[in-house]
């Protein structure tokens, strides 16, 4: 984790110092809907709940931007263990994630845009009756959605939105009398879907 962190500034001082355009200061807001999703025992739920964050877009050029931002929420969730046996409580789930944004102007004021992002997901608060630790996952997740800027310095967006940590990742080589090769295969039963929207303010 510290590294990834340590990573993540160099990425903020090398996209800030070739950033063509302006700069500017997300503030993010949202519901997220509750996930159900597999286990190995059963089945198991993140619930409902706000979500909060920040972040920094950089403009690389007309309608292209990278962007920085961290999201967290803190839901209630449960899952299912051994001998049929269920823990609950609350738990922290925070996203750190870097991107590429594309704006579609429709008008002077109005624009569609939508997001690529990766990045890391993990846990913290972790409630003692979830009798887990804290865990960290390579992360994905994307957004679409509309641009209001009726100023240079501030715009609001409305976006729909979808994150899902990545809980497993795997490879192997094959041979054959087709030739051989390698495989890699990423898969994931949790999908975190929110809508919600950010209000911008630009800084540079």
């Amino acid at each position: 984790m510290k590294s990834f962190i340590l990573s993540l500034i160099f990425c903020i001082v090398a996209i800030g110092a070739s950033a063509q355009g302006s700069v500017s200061l997300l503030t993010f807001g949202g519901y997220t809907f509750a996930d159900r999703f597999s286990t190995y025992y059963g089945y198991g739920q993140i619930g409902s709940g706000f979500q909060w964050g920040g972040g920094l877009e950089f403009e690389m050029r007309p309608n292209t931007a990278i962007e920085l931002i961290y999201q967290r929420m803190d839901p209630n969730a449960y899952y299912d263990g051994e001998f049929n046996k269920r823990f609950s409580g609350q738990i922290g789930i925070n996203y750190i994630m870097i991107g590429g944004t594309q704006y579609q102007p429709f008008n002077d004021v109005i624009s569609g845009f939508g997001s690529f992002d990766m990045g890391v997901a993990f846990t913290s608060n972790v409630a003692s009756t979830l009798s887990s630790e804290n865990v960290t996952k390579f992360a994905l997740g994307g957004r679409l959605g509309l641009r209001i800027a009726p100023s240079d310095k501030i715009s609001l967006r409305i976006h729909a939105q979808l994150l899902s940590p990545v809980q497993w990742f795997g490879g192997g080589f094959y041979f054959g009398s087709g030739g051989g090769g390698t495989t890699v295969s990423t898969g994931s039963t949790i999908f975190q879907f929110s809508l919600g929207g950010s209000v911008n303010y630009r800084i540079r």
